[in-house]
């Protein structure tokens, strides 16, 4: 433990005798002269005593600059939209290293014009992509899954309900920093696109985050209603078998902020599934599922915000989440080897109620970016899956699973600049899950039976981290420590599991700018995931013809991920392309074996190491004014080792999306998306290749308050599944036809209600994120 604390101790001292700083060189910030937040991109030009433009640049994502220049001047102009420009005499000038410009708003008293951002957005820092949520036509009245099916960096497949990271489905998902207890697809159906206001795409996240997700973390930032005054938004949709509707709003007093949302949304879906399978025993089995899906989510959340002083700032909020639906599907079974074809029938319901509450108190000092932030999280989730199975309308059992999961989360972090180029941050977490899971059963021949699995975990984090410029290149170092235990009582087989995992990571981000427009960057971080109760839960609804068997003697599967990027930008072309290499051992692996009477049984084992590489590339080009075009593509390709268990050792996956969006009028636009999901496979299955085309249209009324919004998923309603699995047991066909053609109306309206002209708080700009990296 010694020698770790003077790792840690030398690791974060040694960088501060590393920078320097040039005779020439002007360095500073640029924060909005009310609330000192910093103001990312705003311009600072330098002129001469004619008025001559001789040099200038723009701050960086931190509102930070810095230019070196041996040409005279004698005053900077500093503008940025919505503020007043600022002059500055270079002889008012103090420190030329630790300039501080402040802008103030533009004051008018015109009629209120709700501005939004067009289109969705990137924006690349040292450590992560982050998708800033525009008023794009594909993601209007969707939920999050919907609005992720979008965006090509992760890739959705709205079918099967599963969400992925470069190929891989080893992904956490956050909420504004937070774990949920839900599974994720469950999770991202609750959260209309409508809050969403960026999404974090995370794939070599640095010390500072909890280690879990192998390929990386997607962090959902949710909008704060802080804006300032009255404020009222409505919307309401409808389309192919959905609707929706939901108010947000808040009252902004000079001190205190209430804000304040409810949505109510209902979605149902059809599919179908034709399976033929082939056992290695030549017997056969061919099943038609059709499948019906009846889905009710309401939500209502509140929050407060007081503004105690400049200095200290203390937030709370509660969220309550109602999410109910319900599945219904008859089978057909025929070809069945030995039997005679029958039906099969499974009424199953979901109910999942969930309770959120946070609070984050965040102290501030004089310099900028100086803080010390406390953060609670309750996460209080109870989960019901009742369902009744009958065969050709007879009864066969009654089956109930009741999971009641209570998360916990308290961090702390502190962060402290040194110099403008130098910037240490310390902190720690505690999370502990608590889960109860039961299971009850009612045959039709046998008493009932009652079984109950208990679930534990705790893990303790703390993280160092340093920030600092050399010669012009920005680095990130980290290194993150922690100790994760988990225990489990199963009443079924008496059996107990106590698991105790202590493990370092470490995490290295460096950015080089060439110039304004070019940038590279490296980044390299270790990864972990921890037998979870997804792996070690017994408790899971199957069926007779197939079940889960939970596994209590996996081990920690871990990942070394290193990445490489380049990001062009100019006025009217953007392009980025990024490589990387993930170095998997001891994978975690779905199993799938046969039982007598070929009973399919599900489990989970650690096998293998692979080798995993892929090239992402995107590229926008204004083509026009009224034209933007977007083209986005990725190819990822994994080498398996040391597994006799996988059918296939070589895996791949790609996808292939082009966005043409159009501006007909000032207040009429059209989108047209074109996507092809190449041929893919992986260790047990090939998908053939998919393509589709989704087109909308929007609208804009009444000074942009009032939007109308018409869309259409895959217009030619040919997105079919077509898949073949292959086991050491048995080889399947699967052609899935499931509700990928959907037709979408929202309308929303944005009001302001009346004004408050005296000083408000506008809330913090960093809303505490999990141990996220982001200041």
């Amino acid at each position: 433990m010694t020698r770790t604390v003077i790792f840690i101790v030398f690791f974060l001292i040694v960088p501060c005798y590393l920078v320097s700083q040039e005779a020439t060189t002007y360095k500073g910030s640029v924060v909005d002269a009310l609330t000192q937040e910093v103001i990312p991109f705003a311009t600072i030009a330098v002129y001469n005593a004619n008025q001559e433009l001789v040099d200038g640049t723009s701050t960086n994502n931190q509102g930070q600059f810095e230019f070196t220049t041996d040409k005279l001047f004698t005053y900077f102009e500093v503008t940025f939209i919505g503020y007043k420009t600022e002059i500055i005499q270079y002889t008012a000038l103090d420190n030329p290293v630790n300039l501080l410009f402040n802008l103030r708003t533009i004051v008018s008293d015109l009629d209120e014009v709700v501005i939004q951002a067009e289109r969705t957005t990137t924006q690349l820092k040292i450590d992560r992509k982050i998708i800033n949520l525009g008023t794009d036509i594909q993601q209007s009245g969707t939920n999050a899954l919907e609005a992720f099916d979008q965006i090509p960096d992760i890739q959705t497949d709205l079918g099967t309900g599963s969400i992925s990271l470069r190929g891989n489905d080893n992904v956490r998902i956050l909420i504004n920093g937070k774990p949920s207890a839900l599974n994720a697809v469950e999770l991202l159906e609750q959260i209309p696109s409508s809050t969403i206001k960026s999404v974090e795409i995370i794939t070599s996240p640095s010390a500072k985050y909890q280690a879990d997700g192998l390929t990386g973390v997607i962090n959902i930032i949710l909008k704060s209603n802080t804006n300032k005054g009255t404020n009222l938004s409505l919307n309401s949709s409808f389309g192919t078998k959905r609707y929706g509707y939901g108010v947000t709003g808040n009252h902004n007093f000079s001190k205190v902020n209430l804000s304040f949302t409810g949505s109510q949304s209902g979605r149902e879906m059809d599919s179908k599934q034709t399976i033929n399978r082939v056992f290695n025993n030549g017997d056969t089995q061919n099943i038609f599922t059709p499948y019906d899906f009846n889905g009710l989510t309401r939500k209502l959340a509140g929050g407060v915000d007081y503004f105690i002083n400049d200095n200290n700032e203390l937030s709370v909020g509660l969220d309550y989440t109602d999410d109910y639906h319900s599945f219904y599907n008859t089978s057909q079974y025929f070809d069945v080897t030995n039997r005679d074809d029958f039906t099969y029938t499974r009424n199953a319901e979901h109910s999942h109620t969930t309770y959120v509450f946070n609070a984050n108190y965040r102290k501030k000092f004089e310099k900028e970016n100086h803080f010390l932030e406390l953060d609670f999280n309750l996460n209080d989730n109870k989960n019901e899956y009742p369902v009744s199975d009958f065969e050709d309308r007879v009864f066969i059992f009654d089956q109930e699973i009741n999971e009641n999961n209570k998360i916990h989360a308290l961090s702390l972090d502190y962060s402290l600049p040194i110099t403008q180029t130098l910037q240490f941050e310390v902190g720690g977490s505690f999370n502990s899950s608590d889960i109860q899971n039961q299971r009850y059963i009612r045959l039709d021949t046998t008493d009932e039976t009652l079984d109950t699995f208990k679930y534990s975990e705790e893990l303790f984090g703390i993280y160092g981290l340093t920030k600092f410029t050399l010669k012009k290149i920005d680095w990130q170092l980290g290194l993150r420590y922690e100790y994760f235990t988990s225990n489990s009582t199963n009443t079924l087989n008496s059996e107990i599991t106590d698991l105790r995992f202590s493990n370092l990571f470490p995490s290295i981000h460096a950015a080089y700018k060439f110039n304004q427009n070019n940038t590279f960057s490296i980044g390299y971080s270790r990864r972990i995931s921890r037998p979870n109760l997804h792996h070690v839960n017994p408790f899971q609804l199957g069926n007779p013809f197939f079940r889960f068997e939970g596994n209590s003697r996996l081990e920690p599967e871990s990942s070394d991920n290193l990445e490489i990027s380049y990001h062009k930008n100019k006025k009217s072309f953007n392009w980025s392309a990024t490589t990387f290499y993930r170095y998997r051992k001891n994978i975690i692996l779905w199993v799938n074996d046969i039982e007598d009477n070929n009973i399919q049984v599900i489990s989970f084992q650690n096998k293998g190491i692979n080798h995993s590489f892929g090239i992402e590339s995107t590229m926008q080009i204004k083509l026009l004014n009224s034209w933007n075009t977007q083209f986005t593509g990725n190819y990822y390709f994994t080498k398996t080792e040391d597994n006799d268990i996988v059918t296939w050792d070589e895996l791949y996956s790609s996808n292939l999306q082009l966005k043409n969006t159009f501006k007909i009028t000032k207040s009429i636009s059209t989108d047209i998306t074109y996507r092809h999901t190449p041929k893919r496979q992986n260790p047990f299955n090939f998908i053939e290749p998919r393509h589709r085309i989704d087109w909308g249209v929007r609208a804009k009324f009444l000074q942009n308050k009032f939007t109308a919004n018409l869309r259409v998923i895959d217009v030619l309603d040919n997105n079919l599944m077509k898949r073949t699995t292959r086991t050491r047991d048995f080889e399947q066909r699967t052609i899935w036809k499931f509700q990928s053609q959907t037709l979408g109306f929202l309308c929303s309206l944005n009001y302001v209600l009346s004004k408050n002209k005296n000083k408000t708080r506008n809330r913090k700009k960093r809303k505490y994120r999990h141990n996220d990296g982001n200041n």
